[in-house]
C-alpha cells in the first residue's frame, strides 16, 4: 500500500510507447481521409449528445475502435482520456471516476438507458467488450439534464448503429495472451440484407470470452514504506454475446432489437478451498425499439445478479434485482428559410420500475418505481455560435429528486481553412438518486438517505490546425469547477451506516493534444492527456470529518498524465 502523502503528490505517468495495429475499418471520416480543409462545425452523434453544448465530449471515431478493437472499455480508457481508473488487478472490478468523483458519479448508457447496476450504482467496465459497440463517446462533467441519474462527474455513451451501406456479409476473429497465462477471444459476424417489399435487415452478432489465470512470477510485493504483503492468487472468466438487429422500411421507419448477456466468475485462493472466495456477476439487457419519423419508443428488461460465497459456492448469498423499462421520445425541428438558424426540441419520458430480491435486505422483495421527463433544446444561430437548454425533473415512489437545469454555448471564433478555435461554456444541476443498498440494506442501509445534487461550471477551448493535407492536430483546454452536496459516505464512526456526511468540491484543469498523420492507407499518430484534480470536503457534518476539511479526497490522483502513440495500416473490406 501507498502512504497517502506519498499517493496524492505523486504522478501517474503511463504511456503505451507503441501500438502496432492492422486495423480492418470499412469507413473512416471525410477529414481522416485527408481533407484538404477542416469542415464546418457539424452536428452529429446519437441521443443526447447535439443537446451537449459546451460540455467536453470526446466523440471516439470508427478508426480508433478498431485499433482497439479486441481490448476491454477499462483497457482503453487507461490510455485514451484521463479519467482515473481503480482496478484490483487482470479480470477484477474495474470502476472508473471523472474528475475527483466517485465510480457511483459515473453513469453508463447503452442505446440511451442507464445500465448501472442499481445496488451497487456502478459498472465493471473490465467486462465491457470494445467490440460490441458501433459508436461511441465520452462525456466529462455534469450531464444530467441530459443523461439522467449518476451523470455528476461524467457518462460514457454506448451506441448500436445499422450500417446500411454495408454489403454483404463481414466476419471478424480475434484474441490475445500474455505472459500471465491470461488470453482472451472475440469473434463476430455483420451482415446487411435486402428483403422483400423494399424491407432492410441489418444486424450484428458478437461472441467473447476470457481467462484471466493471473500467474505471476512474484508471491509477494513490498510497498513504499518496506512492508511486504502477499499477492493472492486469483482467476477470472468471463463470457458474453452481443446481438443487434435492424429492420427499415423504404419511408425510414425502423425496428430494433438490442441484446447484451454478460458472466464473470471471479475466484480468489482458487487452490485453496478453505480460503476460496468466489463472486459471480450475470446481467442480462434485452431492449427493443421503434423509430417512427422523429418518434422513438422503447421497451427494455434487465435483470442484474451478484452472487457471492466462499468454499465450495455450494450455497451463495444472492442478489437479482429486475428492472422493467418503458421510454418515449420525440423532436421537433424548425429552420429558416435561407438562413443558419435552425431550432431543435426533443421531449420524452421515461418509467423504470425496479423489483429487487436480495440476501442483505431481508426476505421480502424491494420494490421501487421511478420516472423522468425531460426538454432538450437546441438553438444554432449561425454557422458559428450555438446554445443548448435542457430540462429534467425526476421523480420516485421513496423520496423527492433535484430538478436539473443546464445551459450550455458554444462558439467559432476562428474559422479558417487550416485552422478553427472553439469556445465553450457549461453550466449545469445534477444528481444522484440513491442506490438500493444505500436505502435497503439491513442495518447499515439508511431509508432516510436523500438523493445527491451537484452544481457543475466549466470553460473550454478547442484548437485544430492542418498542417498539411496529411497531417493534423488537435488541442483541447478544459476548466471546471463542480460542487456536489449530500455526498453518500458508509461512515466508519457508525460502523459504516451510509449517510449524507459530506460536501465535495472538485476544481480543475484538463489538456488533451492529439496529433495525426494519415497518408493513403497508413495512418500513425501520437495522442496525450494530462489532468489536475484538486477534490476535497468543503463543509463538517460531523466530528468524524472535522480533520479532513480541505484534504485531497482518499484515491484522487492530483496529477494525471497518460499517452499513447500508434501506427498501422487501414484497408477497407
Amino acid at each position: 500500500m501507498y502512504s497517502f502523502s506519498t499517493y496524492l503528490k505523486s504522478i501517474r505517468f503511463g504511456v503505451f510507447l507503441i501500438t502496432f495495429s492492422w486495423i480492418l475499418s470499412p469507413t473512416l471520416s471525410a477529414q481522416e481521409a485527408g481533407n484538404k480543409q477542416l469542415d464546418e462545425v457539424k452536428v452529429t452523434g446519437f441521443a443526447p449528445e447535439k443537446y451537449m453544448a459546451g460540455l467536453k465530449v470526446q466523440k471516439v471515431d470508427s478508426a480508433t475502435l478498431a485499433r482497439f478493437q479486441f481490448q476491454t472499455m477499462a483497457d482503453f480508457l487507461a490510455f485514451q482520456s484521463p479519467i482515473s481508473l481503480k482496478s484490483y488487478g487482470p479480470g477484477q472490478l474495474t470502476t472508473l471516476s471523472f474528475r475527483g468523483t466517485s465510480a457511483n458519479h459515473t453513469a453508463l448508457l447503452w442505446n440511451g438507458i442507464n445500465v448501472n447496476a442499481p445496488t451497487v450504482g456502478q459498472t465493471d467496465y473490465s467486462t465491457v467488450p470494445l467490440l460490441g459497440f458501433d459508436e461511441m463517446a465520452i462525456q466529462y462533467g455534469s450531464a444530467a439534464s441530459c443523461v439522467g441519474t449518476d451523470a455528476i462527474g461524467g457518462s460514457i455513451l454506448l451506441g448500436s448503429a445499422p450500417r446500411w451501406k454495408q454489403k454483404g456479409f463481414n466476419a471478424t476473429v480475434g484474441g490475445q495472451y500474455n505472459t500471465l497465462d491470461n488470453f482472451n477471444g472475440q469473434a463476430g459476424i455483420r451482415f446487411v440484407e435486402k428483403l422483400k417489399n423494399n424491407f432492410q435487415l441489418s444486424g450484428k452478432t458478437l461472441l467473447y470470452g476470457s481467462q484471466y489465470n493471473n500467474h505471476y512470477n512474484q508471491t509477494s510485493r513490498t510497498d513504499s514504506e518496506g512492508r511486504t504483503y502477499p499477492v493472492e492468487p486469483s482467476e477470472t472468466v468471463q463470457k458474453g454475446l452481443v446481438q443487434d438487429l435492424f429492420l427499415r422500411n423504404k419511408n425510414g421507419n425502423q425496428l430494433s432489437l438490442n441484446i447484451w448477456l454478460t458472466d464473470s466468475k471471479l475466484t480468489i485462493q482458487p487452490d485453496v478451498v478453505a480460503f476460496r472466495e468466489i463472486t459471480q456477476t450475470k446481467a442480462y439487457r434485452f431492449l427493443g425499439g421503434y423509430q417512427l419519423k422523429n418518434t422513438t419508443f422503447k421497451a427494455g428488461f434487465i435483470r442484474d445478479i451478484i452472487d457471492y460465497g466462499t468454499g465450495d459456492f455450494s450455497n451463495p448469498s444472492h442478489s437479482e434485482t429486475d428492472r422493467y423499462i418503458v421510454r418515449a421520445e420525440h423532436e421537433f425541428s424548425w429552420k429558416k428559410a435561407d438562413s443558419f438558424w435552425q431550432t431543435n426540441l426533443r421531449i420524452g419520458g421515461e418509467f423504470v420500475h425496479y423489483a429487487a430480491r436480495v440476501d442483505g435486505y431481508g426476505d421480502m422483495t424491494i420494490n421501487e418505481d421511478r420516472e423522468d421527463v425531460f426538454a432538450l433544446l437546441r438553438q444554432q444561430f449561425s454557422p458559428k455560435l450555438f446554445a443548448s437548454v435542457n430540462l429534467r425533473q425526476a421523480f420516485s415512489s421513496k423520496y423527492k429528486a433535484p430538478f436539473t437545469p443546464s445551459f450550455g454555448l458554444e462558439y467559432l471564433a476562428l474559422s479558417k481553412p487550416a485552422t478553427q478555435v472553439k469556445f465553450t461554456g457549461n453550466i449545469a444541476r445534477s444528481y444522484r438518486l440513491p442506490t438500493l443498498n444505500e436505502r435497503y440494506w439491513k442495518v447499515l442501509g439508511n431509508p432516510d438517505i436523500r438523493p445527491e445534487s451537484g452544481f457543475n461550471k466549466e470553460i473550454g477551448t478547442e484548437i485544430k490546425q492542418l498542417f498539411s493535407e496529411n497531417l493534423n492536430a488537435t488541442l483541447g483546454v478544459n476548466a471546471y469547477h463542480n460542487l456536489i452536496d449530500d455526498w453518500t459516505y458508509w461512515n466508519p464512526d457508525k460502523n459504516y451506516r451510509v449517510e449524507n456526511l459530506q460536501q465535495v468540491l472538485t476544481k480543475g484543469l484538463e489538456v488533451t493534444l492529439a496529433l495525426k498523420y494519415l497518408k493513403e492507407n497508413k495512418m500513425a499518430g501520437i495522442t496525450g492527456t494530462y489532468a489536475y484534480t484538486n477534490a476535497s470536503q468543503q463543509k463538517v457534518y460531523d466530528a468524524y470529518a472535522a480533520d479532513i476539511i480541505g484534504k485531497q479526497l482518499i484515491y484522487v490522483p492530483v496529477h494525471t498524465l497518460s499517452g499513447n502513440a500508434y501506427a498501422g495500416k487501414v484497408t477497407g473490406l
